[in-house]
Formats: C-alpha cells, structure tokens, sequence
C-alpha cells in the first residue's frame, strides 16, 4: 500500500490541531468525546470531522489493520501446513520402508510401528492444534473490526 492510499494520515493542509483531533477521533471514535478530550467545541471538531472526511479514513484504517493482520496469518499458516505435509510425506514413506522391511525379516513390527504411527499423529495433532490458534487469533480481529463498524454505524445514526 502506497503513502496516498495510506488516507488515514495527515491531509495536505490539515492543520496540526485538526489532526491531533483526527488521531483522537481515531481512538475515541466519537466526536463529542474528542471535544471533551481535547477542550475543543462540538462544532468545531464536528466541522473537522466532516471536511477531512474522518468516518472514511476510520474504515479505511480499519480495513487496513484486518487485512494486513489476515495476510500475515494466512501466510504463516500456508507456510506451516506445508512443513508439516513435507514432514509427513518423509514419515509415511520411512514407515512404509521399515514396514517392507520388518516384514521381509519375517519379524512381528507391531511395536515398533506403533510408535512410529504414534509420533505421526502427534505431528499432525500439533499441525492442527496450530492451526486452531490461528483461526482464534483471526477471529478475534474479526470481531474487533465488528465492533468498530457497529460503533461507526452508531455515530452515523445519531449524527
């Protein structure tokens, strides 16, 4: 993402004290609470809101921060599961190998290969149990980002 589609910093030619409102706006999300925070009037800082279109670039932001969130996982976890298969693949093909061997032998591989059955599915557990964390910390971006449309939904409402 370029600086000029980054609309959520400062405007050419907002003024320092309209920024600084904006950046609270952006923590507080409510214009009178801005106001209050600040020692600004409603009116001025409602004003402000509404010239440097401060709703826009709130969901601008937000959107943002979900999707750099999202691609970062998506990617972590792209890139795990396909260590994991790898390291799957490796442990099907050497179990098949003892397996032929132990057989060959004429030895009894029950012991043996259900250790290594074991371990195999250890692995897979933990490549699930990961991904299970993954999912969770995504949905708990999700859910920040509900929140966030509902309170934006709530401003518009009560204007």
């Amino acid at each position: 993402m370029t600086e000029d589609e980054q609309i959520w910093r400062r405007r050419e030619g907002e003024s320092n004290p309209a920024y600084e409102a904006f950046r609270s706006y952006m923590r507080l999300r409510s214009t009178t609470k801005v106001a209050e925070d600040l020692g600004k009037s409603i009116t001025l800082v409602t004003g402000w809101c509404t010239r440097n279109e401060w709703v826009e670039r709130i969901a601008a932001y937000d959107s943002y921060v979900v999707t750099a969130d999202t691609d970062g996982l998506v990617h972590a976890l792209a890139e795990s599961r396909d260590k994991n298969l790898a390291l799957m693949d490796k442990l099907r093909g050497l179990l098949d190998m003892r397996l032929d061997d132990f057989i060959a032998k004429r030895m009894d591989p029950t012991n043996n290969w259900s250790k290594a059955v074991e371990v195999m599915a250890r692995v897979e557990q933990n490549s699930l149990l990961m991904g299970q964390k993954t999912m969770e910390k995504q949905s708990e971006s999700v859910t920040k980002v509900e929140t966030l449309v509902r309170r934006l939904e709530e401003l518009n409402a009560n204007g």
